[in-house]
């Protein structure tokens, strides 16, 4: 005898099969939890240690730092006639960047030279694995890097860096082909 779905026997069956799964699952929660209750109270009975106290600091002496008014005191900075300062050397910072200036120097690595028409070009890969076609009077790096010479196996760049006294001085630096890939 059939009652019009013959999925319904199906349905109460998966019913009655969750039902036992839950119940089982639910004693289960219910577990003796006599072991870990003696644990914590044979950890709790144990004797507390001792801390010792934090050591009493003596107080130093005081001192007054004095120094002759002809002598730099450690917190001036030297005044010092010997450096030579470029005065009105600074980076052209309204100059539209060039792709190679958003990487540091140690990203970028020479590939190769192309020659074409009488015109030198570097192959510079930069930090994304991108090759970049350099010129003589380009820029690359992070220190307004200009490109002022390429040989067979590196790239010379004049950069203007910050000279630690607030002015700005040039550095020559050279970035040197690599070969194999990386």
């Amino acid at each position: 005898m059939t009652t019009g779905n013959k999925y319904d026997w199906r349905a109460r069956l998966g019913l009655i099969a969750s039902s036992l799964l839950l119940a089982g699952l639910a004693s289960g929660c219910a577990q003796d939890m006599d072991d870990l209750e003696q644990k914590v109270a044979k950890l709790e009975a144990r004797p507390g240690g001792k801390i010792e106290p934090i050591p009493e600091m003596k107080p130093l002496p005081k001192y007054a730092y004095s120094v002759p008014a002809d002598v730099r005191t450690p917190f001036m900075l030297p005044e010092d006639d010997s450096v030579e300062r470029a005065d009105g050397l600074t980076p052209d910072v309204d100059r539209p960047k060039e792709p190679l200036e958003q990487f540091p120097l140690d990203a970028l690595a020479m590939r190769g030279i192309i020659t074409r028409e009488e015109n030198t070009f570097a192959l510079i890969r930069d930090g994304n694995g991108v090759i970049h076609e350099v010129a003589p009077g380009e820029h690359m790096g992070r220190n307004y890097g200009e490109v002022i010479e390429i040989g067979e196996t590196s790239v010379t760049l004049e950069e203007i860096v910050p000279d630690g006294q607030g002015g700005w001085r040039k550095q020559t630096t050279v970035v040197k082909s690599q070969s194999g890939r990386s």
